[in-house]
């Protein structure tokens, strides 16, 4: 976990959770809200702070990412400023960088505090997969929807597109290919289904990088989803020891594989 690598390299740490987790020993940790930017600010004022990661996906409702998309104009209304068409990680991005001015703090990937995160270009876990054309489509078709602002990942079946992920998120993805599958409207099986997550052309690296995890495998065996494609070099890859562990019990390959960003 990238959180024991920055401790094990000598940096005091403090966690500002948006939603609810399990405490982490050692680890000063303390509930935030979105809705009050200040309290923000003013945790990390008070701790010191010389570098901010931003790790982990959050669903914002339109009040909220309206109300954080003022902030991050300097509460300038709404088409004044430059964030005012920034959607999700964008506004996040937008964000950080406000936090940066006020704070002084260093704006960091995960990746560039855990590198060992980020998925290589070759087999990760499970059986092997043979499908490369296939898997690049994936990929492929998940940077196109990336660059709409629409989502991270989709899924395919050999050629054909079967869904893309929107607001809702990956796990909503997987779990809506599942309805789709018992409907009948995933093909015979002949093309196994691939699920792939490519970083958003227009994304900062700092915030949100595409990740997966044990738990990303065990939905997609449910759903009946053969292989999973990361990004390799754009992506993360989370408790590693465990989603191996998973690939293999659900016999799901995962995968990383390069693609161009021109």
């Amino acid at each position: 976990m990238w959180l024991r690598h920055v401790q094990t390299a000598g940096y005091k740490l403090q966690v500002l959770t948006l939603t609810p987790r399990e405490a982490i020993a050692g680890v000063k940790m303390i509930a935030i809200d979105l809705d009050n930017p200040l309290r923000i600010i003013w945790s990390l004022k008070v701790f010191r702070t010389t570098h901010i990661a931003m790790a982990g996906g959050i669903h914002l409702p339109d009040k909220a990412r309206e109300e954080l998309i003022r902030f991050a104009n300097g509460n300038a209304p709404a088409g004044e400023g430059m964030a005012d068409t920034c959607v999700g990680d964008a506004v996040l991005a937008a964000l950080g960088k406000v936090l940066k001015k006020i704070t002084g703090a260093d704006l960091v990937g995960v990746h560039e505090l855990s590198p060992e995160l980020l998925a290589q270009e070759s087999a990760i876990a499970g059986p092997g997969f043979d499908d490369g054309i296939a898997a690049l489509f994936a990929l492929e078709t998940a940077q196109a929807i990336g660059a709409l602002d629409i989502g991270q990942a989709a899924i395919v079946s050999g050629r054909r597109i079967i869904t893309v992920e929107n607001i809702g998120g990956t796990d909503a993805l997987i779990d809506r290919v599942g309805t789709l599958r018992t409907r009948g409207l995933t093909g015979d099986g002949s093309a196994p289904l691939v699920l792939a997550k490519a970083m958003q052309l227009q994304q900062s690296v700092f915030v949100d990088l595409p990740a997966i995890g044990p738990e990303t495998v065990t939905r997609c065996a449910a759903a009946d989803i053969a292989a999973i494609v990361a990004e390799a070099g754009h992506s993360l890859v989370l408790q590693r020891d465990e989603l191996s562990l998973a690939a293999e019990q659900h016999s799901v390959a995962v995968l990383g594989l390069r693609i161009d960003h021109g």
